[in-house]
């Protein structure tokens, strides 16, 4: 008689947090890094004290978005781009 592999309830466990961990790993993997900047990413963009976390978002993202069509940045990629050169 042959035994399935997924008989035992260990082995359940040990395949599907196998499985979440494949998945979780491949997530961090194709997330997105932007690299550093020769300048400051919302230099020049002044804002008051009593700026909402939303409106700072979208300084330093029109910010970067200035840094990149002018050269400074580079484009976000991948985040395995790195570990594989």
């Amino acid at each position: 008689m042959i035994n399935p592999f997924f008989h035992t309830p260990g082995r359940r466990f040990i395949a599907l947090a196998a499985l979440v961990a494949v998945v979780a790993f491949g997530w961090y993997a194709v997330q997105p890094v932007y690299p550093r900047c020769t300048i400051g990413v919302g230099s020049g963009s002044l804002v008051s004290a009593g700026t909402s976390a939303e409106e700072m978002e979208a300084v330093a993202r029109q910010a970067y978005e200035d840094a990149l069509a002018d050269g400074a940045c580079g484009p976000s990629h991948a985040r395995f781009r790195d570990w594989i050169g």
